[in-house]
């Protein structure tokens, strides 16, 4: 079991958080809110008894239906996936300005508030986090994310920002290669060469993008995760417990 060292001299189960990017309503079918593969991860996730986020892509909420919504709904208030901000509109060209890596903090922070505006009417909650998406961020995004009082975690941020104080969950290590690709050796060996002391790891993924092979190198990591003693957690759960924040309700 991987247990990381305290400062005094304790040890804890090390923290898993999935941080599963692109949700939207696109490629649902049969009936169905959401596409077959974003829900295979949901079923995976309850079967498993682990808990995991999702980085909604808010035009999603301004054009999705009520049956999506509820969906969303029903695994937030669940306490199983916590729903994060992960921009609002999608690259559609290479040529595409970046929604984060281009514009004022006040032009960022308009998306950022349009996006929680939505979020509070369709599903009655607010984004607390934030991961950048196919854009890349700058200082103005920092500034912007630091302005918006909904969002208090950035997820595979940077820390020391001079703008942006508040809580940074860094990347560490990679689950994905290439283009959605993942090689369950590679990753098991790289989370196997972790320093004892690192007590959280952000796993960044693209569900919808996991085909068969892809799915099953993902299903061998997390058994290997599982077999280590990982505790899969929320984002607010680790801002909670790393004394970041008061005590929450749900996405415990």
């Amino acid at each position: 079991m991987t247990k990381t060292s305290l400062e005094n001299g304790g040890t804890i189960s090390r923290r898993i958080i999935l941080k599963l990017d692109d949700l939207t309503c696109g490629g649902a079918m049969d009936g169905n809110p959401v596409s077959p593969r974003r829900q295979r991860i949901v079923d995976f996730i309850q079967q498993k008894g682990m808990k995991a986020s999702f980085g909604i892509i808010c035009w999603s909420l301004e054009e999705g239906t009520p049956a999506y919504f509820d969906w969303i709904k029903k695994w937030h208030d669940s306490g199983t996936i916590e729903m994060w901000f992960h921009g609002f509109r999608n690259k559609k060209d290479k040529h595409e300005p970046g929604e984060f890596d281009f514009g004022t903090a006040e032009e960022q922070r308009a998306i950022m508030e349009k996006s929680q505006r939505l979020a509070r009417e369709k599903l009655g909650f607010s984004l607390r986090a934030f991961g950048e998406h196919w854009s890349g961020t700058t200082e103005e995004t920092e500034k912007a994310l630091q302005a918006t009082p909904e969002i208090e975690i950035w997820l595979c941020g940077r820390k020391n920002s001079p703008h942006y104080k508040k809580s940074v969950i860094e990347k560490i290590m990679a689950l994905e290669e290439g283009r959605f690709d993942i090689n369950a050796e590679k990753v098991m060996a790289a989370y196997q060469a972790l320093p004892a002391s690192v007590e959280t790891v952000i796993l960044e993924g693209h569900p919808n993008a996991w085909v068969d092979e892809r799915w099953e190198n993902f299903t061998k990591v997390i058994a290997f995760l599982q077999a280590q003693g990982c505790v899969f957690i929320t984002p607010s759960a680790w801002q909670e417990r790393s004394g970041r924040s008061p005590p929450l309700q749900k996405n415990g």
